[in-house]
């Protein structure tokens, strides 16, 4: 049996953006020091490694802002429940002031349009009876009119079809938590990305952009859906403390 060399490590890892960083080898049993594709250590046996790139970091950061374990709202905080806008997956983010607690997605897999929206609707009344939020923040929508320069990127695109939809769903969501008796925004896309520079000449640059902000802020990776809803409830939390105002029913 050919004995293991580093390079062969090297290679082996490489295609999952992780290093070797220890200079020698001596066998599957002996500790060695990794980067994981996050930029972390990670010291390991090569026996561990090769089975499953995993990073202790990267998971504990993940669980302990994905896992959706309820947590008591504390009496001196003002908690923020934030709500990417979408019909079949949408991001969704809770702030107590400044700290991010949890973030997630929400998918529904029905096809017709009243029951996903109906769906949806019933998961917000849960989260808000579970989470208690002081307020809500909602991400607006917006259509784009189609022109020779966003024809040929479809991802820079709203249609109207998918506009009608988004806006029925933002008018059920809208009237639930006036309902619910919660305070709420409506907040624009450029409004939250303007506040944090998020910038970009195309949807999926600003997305990404936003994906690399909560790299940033929370040292874990994330979809576009969640950066987008983690994003808007940063927002929401920084508004609340810098103007310390009540949130008007839906400025």
């Amino acid at each position: 049996m050919a004995r293991i060399r580093i390079e062969d490590i090297q290679a082996e890892i490489a295609p999952d953006n992780w290093k070797l960083l220890s200079d020698t080898y001596e066998n599957l049993d002996k500790e060695l020091v990794f980067e994981c594709n996050e930029g972390h250590k990670v010291y390991a046996p090569w026996k561990t490694i090769r089975q499953k790139r995993e990073c202790p970091i990267c998971k504990q950061n993940f669980k302990k802002l994905n896992d959706l374990t309820i947590i008591q709202k504390p009496k001196d905080k003002k908690r923020v429940l934030a709500l990417d806008q979408a019909t079949h997956i949408s991001g969704w983010s809770i702030f107590d002031d400044e700290d991010l607690i949890k973030f997630g997605l929400y998918e529904t897999t029905l096809k017709e349009t009243e029951e996903r929206i109906n769906e949806v609707k019933n998961w917000l009344i849960n989260m808000a009876l579970n989470w208690k939020p002081d307020y809500i923040y909602i991400e607006d929508i917006q259509l784009q009119q189609h022109s020779k320069k966003n024809i040929e990127e479809p991802d820079n695109v709203v249609g109207v079809t998918t506009y009608k939809i988004l806006a029925q769903l933002q008018g059920v969501l809208i009237d639930t938590v006036y309902e619910l008796k919660i305070p709420f925004r409506v907040v624009s896309p450029s409004t939250w990305r303007a506040h944090f520079k998020i910038n970009g000449k195309t949807k999926a640059d600003k997305k990404k952009s936003a994906q690399l902000k909560v790299k940033e802020w929370y040292d874990v990776s994330v979809t576009n859906d969640e950066a987008d809803a983690v994003c808007i409830g940063r927002y929401g939390a920084d508004r609340t403390k810098i103007s310390n105002e009540i949130v008007e029913w839906g400025e």
